[in-house]
């Protein structure tokens, strides 16, 4: 086959692929009024009787940790944020805890309608049932810390003295 036609039929998949992958990440943001970016100062403790996430009047109550970043994310982040959430990864890598230490909270009229809680190191995810992302993975918590690093976030996503996973 000639190279010129098998150059014009992958960048023809190339550019349907990009357009699909823009049209979902729009219409997952258009879903909300506000999205919002909250870190914990530890991770919060899944393996005792705190595990269950609280969210009443349209506030996150989680036991026994404090909140280090907590910002309401503009366009930029928003779909750069949403676009490593909606993808798909090859290989998923997770490990076999679940240390989570940041949640993206979803709003409507200023109500919390979603969220989604995850573990940048290990991959794990939990997220509430009007939201179906695929899998987290350690691939997708490598991407979304150089977001966290982009944003100067306090708590980047990696281990630090100040921000500890175990």
């Amino acid at each position: 086959m000639n190279k010129n036609i098998i150059l014009l039929i992958l960048s023809s998949i190339f550019i349907l692929s990009c357009n699909e992958k823009e049209k979902k990440t729009s219409e997952l943001l258009k879903k909300y009024d506000k999205i919002r970016l909250i870190s914990y100062n530890t991770h919060r403790d899944v393996y005792n009787s705190n595990y269950k996430l609280k969210i009443e009047n349209d506030t996150v109550i989680i036991p026994e940790t404090s909140i280090v970043d907590n910002i309401i994310l503009d366009k930029h982040y928003s779909k750069k944020i949403a676009e490593v959430l909606l993808s798909t990864e090859n290989e998923c890598l997770m490990a076999d805890c679940y240390n989570p230490r940041h949640i993206i909270l979803f709003y409507r009229q200023n109500k919390i309608v979603d969220f989604y809680e995850f573990c940048a190191e290990c991959g794990g995810s939990v997220q509430s049932k009007n939201i179906n992302f695929p899998q987290f993975c350690t691939g997708k918590g490598d991407r979304i810390i150089e977001i966290f690093k982009e944003m100067k976030l306090k708590n980047d996503g990696e281990e630090t003295e100040n921000f500890k996973y175990f």
